[in-house]
């Protein structure tokens, strides 16, 4: 039977090893047996008449010793090969599914048997190809989603642009507003996706510092005060006690703005959005609370994908990249915290925070 690879260096390494040790140990038996012959010889001279027999028994003793050496060679031979054969089947398994995912088939699993580190070899390599997988929907999927966010704005400008060239629109004031929302769109997008790449990179690194929590919150709300007081919607926060925490304040900032915005834009007219913070043992606890039209509950737990929208159509009335959330999510786990969302349809929808107060 032919064999090759790893099986074949196995099987080499383990007969040399086993035959090493059994010239050796053969080696070593023979001289004994030997010896003992000798020292007979001389120990009894009365039985120097019969030093023939003794010559002959010794050929006979080391002769058995070496046909028996021959036989376990043989079986060593054989084990090694059996014990070769069955150390290198998982490990070919898995070369081979490594090699099938690097082409792509990222379907491939290694089947695993037992209770060691080969089999934790194994997991590790099917948590990879599915975490793999897994990745790649999502690379596909942000790939469409951009290109049908691009493709939107884009599709719009050239049509309105080449009806005015042929003269079937007029280029009113009203009309040029609209481009620059649709170009103010695809900039908007584009600095979200910077955002949310700047992110997730490996090398992204927070500058913390110690800050006052109620400071970084109520820095958020001013600056968006007049788009709260334009739409009619009431932005309060009140907190329980002073908090201190390490964060980065221009990514805790951007956080907060990212989700009063949110907030805002869900909640009609005469509904308010209220902030509360509260310190408990080891975080501080931070809700988020609108009054706005919801979402259903089957979205919910969505809401922090890229580019999701809870409105099927992706209509526009409500603007937005759809990234927000997902930002949101990257800076608070960023922070060691968590983030959930729990919303009831038409009545409002609050946003949970918990961050560490010794991170």
């Amino acid at each position: 039977m032919k064999i090759k690879g790893l099986h074949a260096r196995l099987t080499i390494v383990f007969i040399l090893a086993a035959t090493s040790i059994l010239l050796i140990s053969s080696l070593i038996v023979m001289l004994e047996v030997h010896h003992h012959f000798k020292m007979f010889q001389i120990d009894a001279p009365e039985f120097r008449a019969i030093t023939p027999l003794t010559i002959h028994f010794e050929r006979a003793v080391i002769g058995s010793i070496l046909w028996t050496s021959l036989g376990v060679f043989v079986l060593v031979c054989v084990l090694s090969y059996i014990v070769a054969n069955r150390l290198s089947r998982p490990l070919i398994q898995m070369r081979m599914a490594a090699e099938k995912m690097a082409k792509g088939d990222l379907d491939v699993r290694v089947n695993n048997q037992g209770n060691d580190e080969l089999n934790e070899l194994g997991q590790s390599l099917n948590e990879l190809a599915a975490l793999l997988k897994n990745q790649e929907a999502v690379r596909k999927n942000m790939t469409s989603d951009i290109a049908h966010e691009l493709r939107t704005p884009l599709a719009t400008l050239k049509s309105h642009l080449e009806a005015i060239e042929d003269g079937i629109f007029e280029a009113t004031p009203d009309r040029m507003h609209s481009f620059r929302e649709e170009i103010e769109r695809l900039i908007l997008l584009v600095q979200d996706l910077e955002q949310l790449t700047t992110f997730e990179a490996p090398d992204f690194i927070l500058e913390k510092k110690q800050e006052e929590l109620d400071l970084v919150i109520l820095q958020s709300i001013s600056t968006l005060k007049q788009s709260f007081d334009q739409k009619g919607v009431d932005v309060k926060y009140s907190d329980s006690v002073r908090i201190n925490l390490w964060l980065d304040k221009k990514r805790m900032v951007q956080l907060f703005i990212n989700l009063l915005t949110n907030a805002l834009k869900f909640t009609p007219s005469g509904g308010n959005v209220i902030i509360t913070s509260q310190k408990e043992p080891d975080t501080v606890f931070i809700t988020i609370k609108d009054t706005g039209i919801g979402i259903p509950e089957e979205d919910v737990k969505k809401v922090f994908e890229r580019f999701y929208r809870s409105e099927k159509s992706r209509n526009r009335q409500f603007g937005g990249s759809g990234i927000g959330l997902t930002i949101a999510k990257q800076l608070v786990e960023a922070h060691g915290g968590t983030i959930w969302i729990t919303s009831v349809l038409g009545e409002g929808t609050t946003v949970y925070i918990r961050l560490p107060l010794n991170k």
